[in-house]
């Protein structure tokens, strides 16, 4: 990991063949460390970190890009697609902005009209997720 004062990067391990990128890199220490949780956990099968303006949805405030597209292997051992995970690190549902809460409700709703196997889920932290997802 390499640590500046403008950026954070992740340099992902090529063995583990979890990650869809070799190197990441990161706005705050929140989503490296959710990166390093993604990394770690052997039920993820594939994830990567969504580039800005590259998947776009729109609401009204504007484009939206959100953060991650990951593969996770559920307790039967099917693997479900949680299309894109929005880390807004160690902030409740309470403590969201009207924006921010309005462009994640927006995503949910982008995802429930696209298919009816792909999750969108909001996650304050990697427990957070785990917990939404039904399994921590």
């Amino acid at each position: 990991m390499l640590d500046d004062a403008t950026s954070i990067v992740l340099e992902t391990n090529p063995r583990n063949r979890r990650a869809v990128n070799k190197y990441y890199k990161f706005d705050s220490k929140g989503e490296l460390e959710f990166a390093k949780r993604l990394e770690a956990d052997e039920n993820v099968l594939l994830y990567t970190k969504l580039k800005k303006g590259g998947f776009v949805i729109d609401t009204p405030y504007g484009e939206y890009s959100p953060d991650w597209a990951v593969i996770y292997k559920n307790k039967d051992d099917k693997a479900k697609l949680y299309f894109v995970v929005e880390t807004k690190i160690d902030k409740d549902d309470r403590d969201l902005s009207k924006m921010e809460a309005t462009k994640i409700k927006c995503g949910e709703l982008h995802f429930r009209c696209v298919a009816d196997d792909v999750r969108f889920k909001q996650a304050k932290n990697y427990d957070d997720f785990l917990q939404k997802i039904g399994v921590g």
